[in-house]
């Protein structure tokens, strides 16, 4: 995985564009990985227009595609797991609701992406107004963490940047896979 995160600088744009995209759009959808290290990779390798447009469209497409993933794994979930009132009361909220709490909570930082997808995919709330959301939530943190990215690549020499995400997914991976075998087996 090192090597193939290390090779992306020497691929054409095209091809970097693309395997990049790949790689936002999986991080968008599971959105338990900080974003943060794929935005300096974004805009390392294609530079501050491209990067941002990149990681912008990551985000909200990955978010989208892990809205309707979350949505098709909790309809595979046995439904009294949903008779807690947390559930009922998340599940009963208007698409207004769920729109206007999906914007507070992309805005705000440091709310998993996640959580926040996963919640609403528990709703009654379509997949474009999801996507809506998203978007409209994500500009403003989107916009501050490419501002304190692009400030971090300038003055990082970006085989630290590779070999610090490769070390995350290295350190991230091990507990994931524990929790997929453990979900996995109590099911």
């Amino acid at each position: 995985m090192e090597e193939f995160i290390q090779h992306i600088p020497t691929l054409s744009s095209p091809l970097q564009f693309l395997l990049l995209l790949l790689l936002n759009l999986f991080l968008g959808a599971i959105g338990f990985v900080p974003s943060f290290f794929v935005t300096a990779i974004n805009i390392d390798a294609l530079g501050l227009i491209w990067g941002t447009i990149l990681t912008f469209s990551g985000e909200i497409l990955g978010a989208l595609f892990g809205f309707h993933l979350y949505r098709w794994g909790f309809s595979k979930v046995q439904q009294e797991w949903f008779n807690h009132s947390i559930f009922k009361a998340i599940k009963n909220s208007s698409p207004w609701k769920v729109f206007s709490f999906v914007i507070l909570f992309r805005i705000i930082p440091f709310v998993p992406s996640g959580l926040v997808t996963a919640g609403a995919s528990l709703t009654s709330i379509s997949g474009w107004f999801f996507m809506g959301a998203s978007t409209i939530g994500k500009i403003p943190a989107v916009a501050i963490e490419i501002a304190i990215v692009f400030g971090i690549v300038k003055n990082v020499p970006s085989s630290y940047l590779y070999g610090f995400m490769v070390l995350f997914l290295i350190i991230i991976t091990p507990f994931w896979i524990r929790k997929k075998r453990k979900n996995n087996n109590g099911s």
